[in-house]
């Protein structure tokens, strides 16, 4: 594919590594004391959707000082779910969302300007949980149930929209989906009765699955070509902020690359990012799990994965305007 068009602030070439090598590098200049470089940094704001394996990548570009190298420093800030996070986005609350793709789309569509700075998962990240006793095994046996969502507009609203009408079901008529938030409530629903069956991800599946007997999973979504976590931001803010924009880029892709290079790194990301988590066993479970095709390698959406989002996007709200690869992936040829 070729990459060769540009926003102002970044110069763009045929592949990532000379991507990186055309954008400007910060150099400590003799003299500079920590004090001073401590003083020049500038503080990104990140939303994240909830708190899951996309937001490794973050994690590893700290841990590294990939951050510290480009002057910035990020605060984290966690929603309950993609939409409220791109809501925040939307009215420029925080400078990026870690979130599913879809609201990059969304944005766009809405005339927002919604972008993809960096792509940082491949495939789709959640999995639909139920009680161990519960008779579905599909999802085509919930006809009828009620189904726990993160939140309205989220990428699993999006995703259970798309499956259940691929399954024959009506998912306004045939189910329930109810807002119910991240894991923890997500849970406690399914075991006081409230929900059928819930959308968790990544390291949620993992926890709620180590408890002997407990629950199961009706349906699997994490082998599917999908861009479930990206780095979104809007053109107001890419056009206000083009310097720390191509500094972000450059040090997650940078991450993105280290992961791929040494499990090591995810590790110790995991270990640093999930600190409740202290059984080996189950650090390894989450890495690997993380480790098998989940994150990019290279920070760029892959067309597969691009394929599958406006299929699912467009048979959950079939007057979803069409948007191009090229208008929401930063690098992609128009």
């Amino acid at each position: 594919m070729n990459f060769h068009r540009s926003l102002p602030g970044f110069p763009l070439s045929p592949s990532w590594h000379a991507l990186r090598r055309a954008l400007p590098v910060l150099v400590l200049v003799g003299g500079l004391s920590p004090v001073g470089l401590a003083q020049a940094q500038t503080t990104i704001t990140l939303g994240a959707a909830q708190t899951s394996a996309g937001s490794l990548p973050i994690v590893v570009a700290d841990q590294k000082g990939l951050f510290a190298a480009e002057g910035l420093k990020y605060e984290r800030l966690d929603f309950k779910g993609g939409a409220p996070a791109a809501q925040a986005l939307a009215s420029g609350s925080i400078d990026a969302c870690i979130c599913a793709g879809d609201h990059a789309v969304h944005l766009e569509e809405k005339g927002l300007g919604g972008k993809v700075l960096v792509a940082l998962a491949d495939t789709h990240s959640y999995a639909l949980l139920s009680r161990a006793d519960a008779p579905a095994t599909s999802l085509a046996d919930l006809k009828g149930k009620k189904i726990g969502i993160t939140s309205a507009g989220s990428l699993t609203d999006t995703t259970l929209r798309y499956a259940l009408k691929a399954a024959g079901l009506d998912p306004d008529k045939d189910v329930q989906l109810i807002a119910v938030g991240r894991a923890g409530p997500q849970r406690a629903a399914l075991q006081a009765g409230v929900i059928d069956a819930g959308m968790f991800t990544t390291p949620d599946i993992q926890i709620t699955l180590a408890e002997p007997g407990a629950y199961k999973i009706v349906e699997d979504f994490r082998k599917l070509p999908y861009p479930a976590q990206d780095l979104v931001v809007t053109d107001t803010w890419l056009k206000a902020h083009p310097a720390e924009a191509a500094k972000l880029q450059r040090a997650v892709v940078k991450a993105l690359e280290m992961i791929k290079a040494d499990k090591a790194v995810l590790q110790a990301a995991v270990v640093s990012m999930f600190p409740k988590i202290t059984d080996p066993v189950l650090i390894d479970s989450i890495t690997n799990d993380v480790a098998a095709g989940y994150l990019s390698g290279t920070g760029v959406m892959t067309p597969e994965s691009f394929k599958t989002l406006m299929e699912m996007m467009a048979a959950a709200d079939p007057k979803l305007k069409p948007v191009g690869y090229a208008d929401i992936m930063i690098g992609a040829a128009k």
